[in-house]
Formats: C-alpha cells, sequence, structure tokens
C-alpha cells in the first residue's frame, strides 16, 4: 500500500478529478492549502492566465489605485504563499503508477507551480465502519 500526495494547481482540480475517474480510482481527497515552492511565492501574470483569480485581483487592484491597468504579461506579483490543492490517495502497489500517470497527465503545463507528487509507503489502513484492515480496507 501506498500513500500519494499530489500538491496542484487550483485550476486544474477538475481535470485531474476526471482523470482519476476514467482510470477507476474511487477513494480522492482534496484539501485546499497554501504553500510555495521553488517560484517563492511569485506569479507573473503569463504564469496565471486566465486562473487570476478575483480573490488576487482584489488583492492587486486594493494595493495600488490603477493596478488593473498595469497587469502586463511579464508584470510580476510576490503573494508569499499561493493558493494550492491538495489530493491525498491511498492505493495498492500495483496501482501507483497508474496513478501518478493520470495525475502528471491532467496537470503538466511546463510551468513553475505545475505542482509535486510525493509517494509514502503505508503501514496499514483501517476501515472504521467493519475493521477490515490492510488490503481489506480499501476494497
Amino acid at each position: 500500500m501506498k500513500l500519494i500526495i499530489a500538491i496542484l494547481r487550483e485550476d486544474r482540480v477538475e481535470d485531474t478529478k476526471e482523470a482519476l475517474e476514467t482510470i477507476g480510482v474511487r477513494g480522492v481527497t482534496f484539501l485546499y492549502v497554501t504553500g510555495r515552492g521553488q517560484q517563492k511565492g511569485r506569479v507573473s501574470v503569463r504564469e496565471l492566465g486566465e486562473s487570476l483569480n478575483r480573490n488576487m485581483r482584489m488583492q492587486l487592484v486594493g494595493t495600488w489605485p490603477g493596478a488593473g491597468s498595469l497587469l502586463h504579461n511579464d508584470t510580476e506579483f510576490a503573494f508569499g504563499f499561493l493558493p494550492k490543492r491538495m489530493l491525498i490517495i491511498v492505493a495498492y502497489d500495483e496501482e501507483v503508477n497508474r496513478i501518478v500517470q493520470a495525475i502528471v497527465n491532467s496537470n503538466q503545463t511546463g510551468r513553475h507551480g505545475d505542482g509535486k507528487i510525493f509517494i509514502c509507503p503505508m503501514i496499514s489502513a483501517m476501515r472504521v465502519r467493519t475493521g477490515e484492515l490492510g488490503d481489506k480496507a480499501l476494497s
């Protein structure tokens, strides 16, 4: 058994859900998180593209009068921590590669902030309702 943890762009969640449903993954948890990585919380308008959400726009416009007209493609902003989504899946060992590939295929844009995937060993799992342990708790 493995624990798959992925940190993803918020705007890629629906594509990720569809990709995982297509390959038959049933148990998935998505969390709202914030963080920063190699990009250090800096985002250019070009990188944000259409995902410059209303909340971020309001932060920018609230910072300087007329900021809306300053949003050129090369303009860069430092937000500190960026909104992301964390996906958590517990999977059978033989399913890990297929799941990871589906996550990569639905999230890879080639830009900073595409995310990270962590694969960790799981010692055990328990289904609370029945008390089943290990692989039986996943089926």
